[in-house]
C-alpha cells in the first residue's frame, strides 16, 4: 500500500519520536501524542530546574512543573482540575521557529485573508485568554507583585533593562556580544548609536487584546530606533494606515542587524521580525521553540499539521 506524503510524514514523525523519546509499556502513539510529547519534552529541556519529568497519565501526557502536573489538554496545558474544561482557554503557541521572515509575496489569497481578518480589532479582543497557572508555575509568579519580586536589572546597549531575573545572565551575554560585533562590524555599532529606547518589563495586556504579555513577566525587550526611515516596524501601527500591512517586504520593514538576532537567538530568544504578526524591535525568551525546531529538524521537516501546533501558521504566533 502508498500512502500520501502527509501520512508518510506522519508515520516517519512517530517512529522517529518513539526513538528519541522511548515511552514504557504499550502506548500507542497517534499524531497528536507525538505533537504533545515534543512540546513538553522541549518544555523540559528548556527549563530543566523548574520541569524534572515528562509522562504518560491518565490518558494524556503531562509535564510537572515545580511538583505540580500539567496536563497536555489539546495544547492548553491545564492543571488537573481544568483540563476536562479546555474549550474556554487559548491553546498555547507553539510553532517551528523560522529560519527567516516569510515572504509575503507567496502568500495565498486565503492566507492574506486570514491575517487580515486575525488582525482585526474584534477578532483579537475576541480571543480567550491561556490559563495562567502553567506559566505562573514555570516563571514563578500569577500576580503583579510576585513577578516584580524577581525583577533585577540588566546591561543591555549601554543602558539598563528591567527583566526577570532568569534571563538575565542571557541578557549580560547579548550584551557582551553584540558589543563585540560592534568593534568590527559599522552596522551594528550604527544600530548601537540609533537606538531611542529599550523596553522590558511592562506589566499589560498584549495591545489590542485580553491576554497578557511577554513583557509581564519581565521574559521580553524592545528595541526601537530613533528613526525608522520610512520603514514599517510592527504590524498594528502599519494596519492603521495599510489595509495590507502583511504585503509589506521584508526588506521595507526596520530590521536589527543579523548578528543582533543571532546574538539574541543564540540565548534562547525569538525575534518577532520573524512572524507574520511582524514586532521588529521585539524579542522574547522562547527556548523551549527552539527546542522544538531541534526535534523538527532531526525528523528532516515533518507535515505542517505537526509543525504548525496551532490554528495560526507556523511563524504567526505572537504573543508579545
Amino acid at each position: 500500500m502508498r500512502f500520501s506524503n502527509p501520512v508518510r510524514l506522519a508515520c516517519a514523525s512517530v517512529f522517529l519520536f518513539a526513538a528519541l523519546y522511548p515511552i514504557a509499556g504499550a502506548t500507542i502513539l497517534t499524531s497528536e501524542d507525538v505533537r504533545a510529547r515534543m512540546v513538553l519534552e522541549s518544555y523540559r529541556r528548556a527549563y530543566p530546574e523548574k520541569i524534572r519529568s515528562v509522562e504518560w497519565k491518565d490518558g494524556d501526557w503531562a509535564a510537572v512543573v515545580d511538583g505540580k502536573t500539567f496536563f497536555w489538554a489539546r495544547g492548553r496545558l491545564l492543571p488537573a482540575e481544568k483540563r476536562d474544561s479546555w474549550a474556554d482557554y487559548k491553546s498555547y503557541v507553539f510553532y517551528a521557529y523560522p529560519s527567516a521572515p516569510s515572504d509575503p509575496s507567496t502568500f495565498t489569497k486565503a492566507r492574506i485573508e486570514e491575517l487580515r481578518r486575525q488582525g482585526e480589532a474584534e477578532a483579537r479582543l475576541a480571543v480567550e485568554d491561556h490559563h495562567a497557572d502553567f506559566r505562573a508555575a514555570l516563571f514563578g509568579g500569577a500576580s503583579r507583585a510576585s513577578v516584580e519580586r524577581k525583577l533585577v536589572k540588566a546591561p543591555l546597549f549601554g543602558r539598563t533593562v528591567s527583566v526577570h531575573s532568569m534571563i538575565a545572565p542571557a541578557i549580560r551575554r547579548v550584551d557582551a556580544a553584540v558589543k563585540q560585533a560592534a568593534a568590527s562590524d559599522a552596522e551594528v555599532a550604527a544600530f548601537l548609536k540609533g537606538i531611542s529606547t529599550l523596553g522590558g518589563y511592562n506589566w499589560r495586556e498584549i495591545r489590542g487584546t485580553a491576554r497578557m504579555s511577554y513583557h509581564s513577566w519581565g521574559l521580553a525587550v524592545d528595541v526601537q530606533p530613533k528613526k525608522l526611515g520610512r520603514k514599517a516596524i510592527y504590524w498594528e501601527w502599519e494596519r492603521e494606515r495599510d489595509r495590507d500591512w502583511m504585503l509589506v517586504p521584508p526588506a521595507s520593514r526596520w530590521n536589527p542587524p543579523a548578528a543582533v538576532v543571532r546574538a539574541f537567538e543564540k540565548e534562547g530568544f525569538v525575534w518577532g521580525g520573524k512572524w507574520d504578526f511582524y514586532d521588529n524591535m521585539h524579542f522574547e525568551y522562547r527556548p523551549e521553540l527552539h527546542e522544538l525546531s531541534k526535534v523538527f529538524a532531526a525528523a528532516g521537516g515533518l507535515d505542517a499539521r505537526l509543525a504548525s501546533m496551532d490554528n495560526e501558521a507556523a511563524g504567526s504566533g505572537k504573543e508579545n
